[in-house]
């Protein structure tokens, strides 16, 4: 013990030495990771999500992903893709006016050009995700239902793919069946040029805030496009009873 003691005594500048060495090579290695182990996983995982017909969830990655390799170029594809699609920009539908966001296997996908209406995210205003909130009971129950049997027999059943909220970290990956459903913080970005293009008018004519079925920061809020149509990312109180609904659907063509 002796002998180890002073030979650790004779040699302390070279362990230190060594030491911080070490340290940095870790500090090095983490920094890769983050810096260029990170952007590829995530660049693949866009590439995995565009192959399964992921289209928003491919383009939310992408446009993270900045100038890293050619997601720039790719995030423009998916989105011109998906505007290209498009027979035409509107249509009516069921007694609405509908914006057709896209064109795919003689289908379209539709959203209400105008806000329906006002309404809570959730009824009770407790914590909750898309998949147990009041708003989609109710487009896929009384509101589905308002439309005749003719229509309802083109509105599509749909896989709908619930994300989470990137800003955040928050993931869920969980899947619904929907008639009816709210844009994604992801579709809302894939589908619209810009903020201008998201503004929609409730029925007196003024610029409103509305829902999309994505969680905010934390379970207990909803994400929102402002009235100037910018996404919030960080969401509003399920409970907020001035937010409005454009309902989405894919529709028989």
């Amino acid at each position: 013990m002796r002998e180890m003691r002073n030979w650790i005594l004779r040699n302390w500048k070279k362990i230190a030495v060594t030491a911080g060495i070490a340290v940095a090579a870790a500090a090095g290695v983490a920094a890769l990771a983050v810096f260029v182990v990170a952007p590829a996983v995530k660049y693949g995982r866009a590439g995995s999500l565009e192959k399964q017909g992921d289209a928003a969830g491919a383009y939310e990655v992408f446009d993270r992903l900045g100038t890293y390799r050619d997601a720039a170029g790719r995030k423009q594809g998916l989105q011109a893709a998906a505007m290209g699609s498009r027979s035409a920009e509107s249509m009516p539908f069921g007694g609405y006016d509908w914006l057709v966001l896209e064109e795919r296997d003689g289908m379209a996908l539709l959203l209400m050009e105008s806000i329906q209406e006002k309404r809570l995210y959730h009824e009770p205003g407790t914590e909750t995700l898309w998949a147990g909130c009041t708003l989609r009971a109710w487009l896929n129950g009384p509101f589905y239902g308002s439309f005749n049997v003719t229509d309802r027999a083109r509105i599509a059943h749909t896989a709908v793919i619930n994300s989470g909220n990137a800003e955040y970290g928050i993931r869920i990956g969980a899947v619904t069946s929907d008639y009816i459903f709210l844009l994604s913080l992801e579709e809302a970005k894939l589908y619209f040029p810009d903020d201008a293009a998201r503004v929609a008018c409730s029925q007196d004519g003024r610029a409103a805030w509305w829902w999309l079925r994505s969680p905010g920061m934390v379970p207990d809020l909803a994400a929102v496009v402002t009235g100037s149509g910018t996404l919030g990312y960080a969401g509003n109180g399920v409970d907020y009873y001035d937010r409005g609904v454009r309902p989405a659907m894919w529709v028989k063509l």
